[in-house]
Formats: structure tokens, sequence, C-alpha cells
């Protein structure tokens, strides 16, 4: 029997994570026609070593590696592994969640269906160390209206998506300037490149809460807020242009860039505090 044919590609970035890769990495090799591209961001810890073994075992037609020189980020990473992309369909996720296999199915299936959907998305559930889910905590993924202020909302997890790769040409590469709010920034963008999507209420992926360092953890972080700023500025230009602005999303884009700026205050940095008021 030969290689089956890639319709999905589920892009990976990976630094320092080799103690959760093999669980991110098995479910979705339960998808028949899944590639998995790893991009390895300098680890140091034997993610590459690990990620050279899953290759053994799974083919190195499914498991595709990709080693970037020094840890670039998230966002270079992602990039450099939608660029190597095979399959129709594009799905990201961090190398310390868990895909849903089923789920993952389920919007490939809608976008197989409907080929005029540009991407299907569905729920991701916020987990403890060992997968259980939190309690009380509803699940990240809900529908949305086409207005201006939704451009700004977050109505779904990174790996909650589905996208059609001929969409993102259109979206465009995952921000580099960005070390916080890529995931924001990049759905905003989703919006309001007028692509036609839908929510499917199906559980996509489990999204692990530990003590490990992950962007958006809860510690000040000064260029954190910064990318938050320009993320806020590109929003508000992209809604401009697409004429999808309103007074609406302007004062919802304002209230993020205050209460960043007055947790700035909190810590005494002065500098940024007055930016985001600027801004704001």
């Amino acid at each position: 029997m030969g290689t089956p044919k890639v319709s999905l590609s589920v892009v990976c970035p990976s630094y320092n994570r080799a103690s959760f890769l093999e669980e991110c990495v098995d479910p979705v090799m339960a998808v028949p026609d899944a590639e998995f591209v790893l991009v390895d961001d300098g680890s140091t810890d034997g993610t590459l070593e690990l990620a050279r073994t899953l290759q053994e075992r799974y083919g190195d037609e499914r498991i595709v590696l990709i080693s970037l020189n020094g840890n670039q980020g998230a966002q270079i990473a992602r990039n450099r592994g939608m660029e190597r992309a095979i399959g129709e369909f594009i799905l990201f996720c961090d190398s310390d969640d868990v895909l849903v296999a089923s789920g993952v199915r389920v919007l490939a299936d809608a976008l197989k269906l409907n080929p005029d959907l540009d991407y299907a998305y569905g729920k991701v559930a916020m987990t403890d160390a060992s997968l259980v889910p939190l309690a009380g905590v509803e699940p990240i993924g809900s529908s949305f209206q086409e207005s201006p202020f939704e451009m700004a909302g977050y109505h779904w997890h990174t790996m909650g998506p589905l996208y059609r790769k001929s969409f993102l040409d259109k979206v465009g590469p995952w921000n580099p300037a960005l070390t916080g709010s890529q995931d924001w920034e990049y759905q905003a963008r989703v919006k309001l490149a007028g692509g036609r999507g839908i929510f499917i209420d199906t559980l996509v992926g489990y999204w692990r809460q530990h003590e490990g360092g992950r962007v958006g953890t809860q510690k000040f972080r000064p260029d954190y807020v910064r990318s938050v700023v320009t993320a806020c500025d590109v929003i508000l230009s992209a809604s401009i242009k697409e004429r999808k602005c309103d007074g609406s999303l302007k004062r919802r884009l304002a209230k993020k860039l205050i209460i960043h700026g007055l947790e700035c205050g909190e810590v005494r940095d002065k500098v940024l505090r007055s930016r985001c008021f600027s801004r704001a």
C-alpha cells in the first residue's frame, strides 16, 4: 500500500517541550491523511532527538521536521512550518497541547463538504498538567457576528480552527514583531480578510496549563504589553482599510490598552504606561 495523500497539515512550533511532544504527536497520527510539521525552535532538552525517534516510528513523510538556529519565537516557527506544509488544510497547535483526532476530523469533513468555507473551528478545553479539564472553566470557542466590534473578539483558541491553505495565503504570515497576543491579532486578520467560517460544537483539543513558561503568563512582561500595543495598531489599521471600523471597535481596543496601562502603573513602568494611554 502506498502512502496516503496528505490533506491536512498540523503545524507545531516547539521549544524545550520534549516531555509533552509525544502526547501532542500521537493523536495527529490517528488521522490517516495528516502530516505533523514540527518546527524545533532551538531546543536544548532533547526535543530534536525525540522528534527523530518519532520520525522513525511514523515515517518522515508523516512527521516533517524543521530545525531553526536559536530560539526565534513561535510566530517565526509557525511561518516556517506553514511554508513547508503540503496539506489542503492547515491547523496550528503548540507542542504542550493535545488535539482530539475525532474533532479535527469533524472540521476537515466540514471543509471538504463545503468548498465555499475558508475555515471551520471548534472548542478547546483548558486543562491541568494531566489533561483533566478545569472545573468551572468553559471551553474556548463560540460563534460571532460579522460586526466591527467582533473583529477584535476572541472566539477561538490557536488550535481551534482548521483553515483552507489557499485562504491563509490571503491572511498572510504570523506577525514576527509580536511576542504576545499573536493568536488574537492573527484571529482578527482572519476575520478582516473576509473569509467564510463556521463554528462547530465539537471538542478539538486540550490546552494544558503547567509550570513551564509560555506566552500569556501571569507575570508582568513589558515585551508582552508592547506586543499588545502593536497588535491593537495592526487591527485598527486593517479594519480601517477593510472599512470594518467604527466607534465600538475603537472603544474595545482602547479599553484593552487602558487595562494594560494600569498594569504598567502597578509595576511603575511609566514609559510603557504612557504609551498605552496615549494609544488608547
